[in-house]
């Protein structure tokens, strides 16, 4: 069995990204140090990282998902300077696919590497003499990431070593992905379901293959609230639209400070009316009869015939015992009535 002929047992054996329940970070994290490590032994290169590009992230800058043989002021350079200034880089991110090496760049492109800050301040003092760049692309162009790879000797890159880390692209793009956590979180989700990924600084995001939709597209109500600065939503929460109908919404913390937010119609839950929403909210809140009677303009009586029909919907004694439904299952509105 020859060296290309291990990968894809390797690749079915790879850690699989579970659902919301797991830690998908952890796991992509496990699986990078693997794979990187199984490169490393493949093509015996003395040094090899992968870095990821978050498209949230408004910057030119990388992070390193895994790493071995770079030290950290080289893994600095390689993820900032390197990718802004080097034209080794911009060869590999805009023009050629392939892993290239600096003997390629000499070769196809009349380009030095050795002669670039990047080899003479860096890789070159560290004791390399031969490396090589392999952009990260998705099925659907988007860019991921990069591989990057160094060793002591040059004739030790070989072109059956490159085609072999060629083999891992698809993989490697995969696993760089930042928005990778946000869609398998999305996919859990109904095939209807909305999605929109907001990064820290409110940019947006959607996921390939899955609208938005009215409410959280540009214009959208919903995605207005989500974006107000002041407050704080629930991660779990119920709103309705204009027409009256009910839509659970899910707030999901990922990478980065990132928010995936997944919206999908639904109907209103214990069969409770809107009114009887918005009197749970406040009864969840530890609010009296008369306090909810003041703040929804409506009558005492009213609002404990109110909270009867509620504790008999949701077959409850106690309003803690609503209140404990009401939070563990993301029955609250999003905010106050």
């Amino acid at each position: 069995m020859g060296e290309l002929d291990v990968i894809e047992p390797v690749v079915r054996a790879m850690v699989p990204i579970a659902g919301r329940n797991a830690d998908p970070e952890a796991q992509i994290t496990e699986n990078a140090e693997h794979i990187i490590g199984l490169v490393q032994d493949l093509v015996h290169c003395a040094a090899i990282s992968l870095t990821t590009w978050n498209p949230l992230s408004g910057t030119h800058r990388h992070e390193t998902l895994a790493n071995k043989g770079y030290s950290l002021r080289t893994l600095e350079h390689v993820n900032d300077a390197f990718v802004q200034n080097n034209r080794a880089f911009a060869l590999a991110h805009l023009h050629d696919p392939r892993s290239l090496r600096w003997c390629d760049y000499r070769e196809d492109w009349s380009f030095d590497f050795s002669d670039t800050e990047s080899a003479q301040d860096y890789l070159i003092p560290d004791g390399f003499q031969e490396g090589s760049t392999m952009c990260l692309r998705l099925p659907d162009g988007r860019y991921t990431g990069a591989i990057h790879m160094s060793w002591v000797k040059p004739p030790e890159a070989t072109s059956e070593r490159r085609m072999i880390v060629e083999r891992f692209r698809p993989l490697l793009a995969e696993l760089c992905d930042q928005l990778r956590i946000p869609r398998v979180f999305a996919e859990t989700m109904a095939p209807g379901a909305f999605a929109l990924v907001i990064s820290p600084n409110g940019s947006t995001f959607c996921l390939p293959n899955r609208s938005e939709g009215p409410h959280l597209g540009e214009n959208g109500a919903l995605r207005h609230l989500i974006m107000k600065p002041q407050g704080r939503l629930p991660e779990r929460f119920l709103w309705p639209d204009d027409e009256g109908m009910c839509h659970r919404v899910t707030i999901t913390p990922c990478h980065g400070n990132a928010r995936l937010v997944t919206e999908e119609l639904t109907t209103w839950p214990y069969g409770l009316s809107m009114r009887e929403l918005q009197v749970l909210y406040l009864v969840a809140g530890g609010a009296s009869n008369p306090e909810i009677s003041e703040m929804l303009f409506i009558s005492a009586r009213t609002v404990s015939t109110h909270v009867e029909h509620i504790l008999d919907k949701m077959g409850c004694f106690s309003r803690a015992k609503l209140a404990a439904m009401a939070v563990s299952e993301g029955l609250l509105l999003a905010e106050s009535p």
